[in-house]
């Protein structure tokens, strides 16, 4: 996944007068590697595509695999989905990353939806886990173009309905 640039660079090292050439290298735009050293599956920018452009979830769920190497989808919800559903599928002791189509009534302008980015990191979850989920959001949200809003929550009062309601009517200001 990575390719080596044309250019090489010199690199001094001390004392030494000898310069060694060090290549440079650069990441494929298809896996974005946080630096973490934790990647972004191509299914999950694929499934997030299809949810922003043809409707086709209400949300995404994405969690990182079990030896912290990649980001992958958990679940993909169909639209009819609810967002009590949503936070029932949150683990109560681990973090996730989601992407919710939040739909509300924005009075006299009319029916509204707002992508919104969650990052779920639970006071119960592993510390680790805390960690690398933090480190690599930056990475996730590069991967998912188009997110509107971005909610980081560590219990569900922060992730309210009423909140993320509140949020959206904000950006729509």
């Amino acid at each position: 996944q990575m390719c080596i640039r044309d250019r090489v660079s010199t690199q001094s090292t001390g004392s030494d007068t000898k310069h060694k050439p060090k290549l440079q290298t650069k990441k494929s735009n298809n896996n974005k590697m946080s630096n973490t050293g934790v990647t972004v599956s191509d299914s999950c920018v694929t499934e997030f595509n299809l949810f922003k452009l043809k409707g086709k979830y209400r949300y995404i769920l994405f969690k990182l695999t079990d030896d912290l190497k990649e980001i992958v989808i958990e679940k993909l919800a169909e639209p009819s989905h609810t967002y009590k559903e949503f936070l029932a599928n949150l683990p109560e002791n681990d973090c996730r990353y989601a992407v919710f189509n939040f739909e509300y009534d924005a009075g006299s302008d009319g029916k509204r939806s707002k992508v919104v980015f969650f990052l779920w990191a639970p006071d119960s979850a592993k510390i680790k886990h805390k960690m690398i989920y933090a480190g690599t959001k930056d990475a996730v949200k590069k991967s998912l173009e188009g997110l509107q809003i971005e909610i980081q929550a560590t219990d569900l009062g922060e992730i309210d309905e009423n909140e993320v309601l509140n949020k959206c009517k904000l950006i729509s200001k």
